[in-house]
């Protein structure tokens, strides 16, 4: 972290290498790689690649992962990376680190942490080896920031919020597939930000992995929260939860006034 509210960011690159295969092709200069990469040493690319109507492929989903402790927050983003040697299409994962801190108190998003990330994925499109950091500015404590989890009206209903905050405060080790019919990759993005924003980040509920597309079925019981266009075949451990619920499907977890506030506040906006 720098001054004058900069933060640097230490991020790596998974993906393809030519005449390599897959592995970790780029990472940054202060990045304590043995720390952070087993956190997702077995599902770098939990998803499928979406075919297209033209025949091509193409990927763009999330994935947010806890690290060691409560203090930093792993956030990956996944979409097509350069094809192979044979001009086969790739998935990529450029994993960012995030402080906590700052997130939890709105001096920062993911949305702005996704926005510097692509910002270097656009100027170094073939990184490799040793690269520098991710450089943002956080929010100052004197600029107008919108309420945690503001727009997440036009992606979720509050009664499906609501359950969703229920289920997870009852149950710490439940598992959750968000059911958002014929979405796109971009909304169903979106919405995992705000739901982690919202939920998780009060400390009420610690940060979990949580991914914005349906999972392979080896890397399902990853996660924690799945957001998918359709339904997946899962096991008993995982419920389907629509995200147009009318009704909550849950009564409110007793106790947790402040997280119900801050779900009702989001909505009102």
């Amino acid at each position: 972290m720098g001054e004058g509210g900069d933060l640097h960011l230490e991020h790596w690159i998974y993906g393809v290498s030519y005449d390599k295969g897959y592995g970790i092709k780029a990472e940054s200069h202060g990045l304590n790689a043995p720390l952070y990469t087993p956190l997702l040493s077995n599902q770098f690319t939990p998803v499928r690649m979406e075919k297209t109507p033209d025949g091509g492929a193409r990927m763009n989903a999330r994935m947010i992962h806890p690290a060691t402790g409560s203090d930093e927050i792993l956030l990956s983003l996944l979409g097509r990376g350069e094809p192979d040697e044979y001009d086969r299409p790739t998935i990529q994962n450029h994993t960012i680190i995030i402080p906590a801190p700052p997130l939890r108190s709105g001096g920062l998003t993911f949305e702005q942490v996704e926005t510097a990330a692509q910002e270097f994925q656009r100027q170094f499109p073939k990184a490799s080896g040793r690269i520098d950091p991710i450089s943002l500015q956080r929010i100052g404590p004197s600029e107008a920031r919108k309420p945690t989890g503001v727009g997440i009206r036009r992606l979720m209903t509050r009664a499906a919020v609501e359950t969703l905050a229920s289920r997870l405060l009852t149950d710490r080790e439940s598992r959750t597939l968000v059911l958002c019919r014929e979405s796109t990759n971009a909304y169903r993005n979106t919405l995992l930000y705000r739901l982690v924003e919202l939920l998780n980040l009060s400390e009420e509920i610690p940060i979990f992995p949580s991914i914005s597309d349906a999972p392979t079925l080896s890397a399902m019981n990853n996660f924690r929260l799945a957001i998918a266009a359709r339904g997946v075949r899962a096991d008993r451990t995982w419920t389907l939860l629509d995200a147009s619920l009318e009704e909550p499907a849950l009564p409110r977890f007793e106790g947790k006034t402040p997280m119900y506030s801050r779900i009702a506040e989001a909505f009102a906006l």
